[in-house]
């Protein structure tokens, strides 16, 4: 109990109190609330509009894209925030304006929540950017456009996203994370993306799991957690 209370009161007598005075702000009520909706929103596909939205929608008041933007690098100046941005893998570039937001400390994160919301899946992804960050690799979002027939048989773009293209020197990997494969739907989810690269850069599975490191028939890397982060990636 002391523990969450300690992380609780961080943000209060420590990270809000050095950003409003550092950066003389008038008023901290917005830079709190926007805080609460990254840390409920850790690893989603976000941007300035769509925050401004959740804004008016759920909390009633109007915020304006700079200021959503300002607040957002302060707190990455403040290395509570890291951002992911979005890396076109076929084109080999850096696109578009969404991002994906993590908590330097999850911990951090789940007390800004008063640890309400403890989403394995969310967390085990922050984790995973987190460790692949402190042990030198480039992290990115991987997205990349397909063309597919829809049910009328005609022809569509879809854009598809890999969790983290990650790049350090020769090593390149992409990496799909999740809490399991077990259900059908799931793993056909997460491996889709895979099927549909089919290029020759190693394709990784992480999963929540005390499993040992295999290949599956596609030759797809599926591996637990832990295996991942003390080893695989060092």
């Amino acid at each position: 109990m002391k523990k969450k209370e300690y992380l609780k009161g961080l943000f209060e007598t420590t990270y809000f109190k050095d950003i409003i005075e550092r950066n003389n702000l008038k008023r901290g009520q917005e830079l709190e609330e926007l805080c609460n909706i990254l840390s409920s929103a850790t690893g989603e596909l976000l941007n300035s509009e769509r925050i401004a939205n959740t804004f008016l929608s759920v909390r009633k008041s109007k915020i304006d894209r700079k200021t959503i933007e300002s607040y957002i690098g302060y707190f990455v100046d403040a290395f509570i925030l890291k951002e992911a941005r979005r890396y076109d893998v076929k084109g080999r570039k850096e696109i578009g304006a969404l991002r994906k937001y993590y908590f330097s400390d999850t911990g951090l994160r789940n007390a800004r929540l008063n640890f309400a919301f403890p989403d394995e899946g969310q967390m085990l992804e922050n984790i995973v950017y987190n460790e692949l960050c402190y042990n030198g690799y480039s992290v990115n979002v991987g997205s990349f456009d397909s063309v597919e027939k829809n049910k009328n048989g005609k022809s569509v773009r879809k854009t598809n996203e890999v969790d983290f293209y990650a790049r350090k020197g020769l090593r390149e990997y992409y990496i799909q994370v999740t809490a399991d494969i077990t259900d059908e739907n799931t793993r056909n989810r997460e491996i889709r993306p895979y099927i549909l690269l089919n290029d020759q850069i190693q394709k990784v599975i992480v999963i929540n799991k005390p499993v040992k490191e295999t290949r599956d028939e596609r030759g797809f890397t599926v591996i637990g957690a832990a295996d991942f982060l003390l080893r695989f990636i060092k």
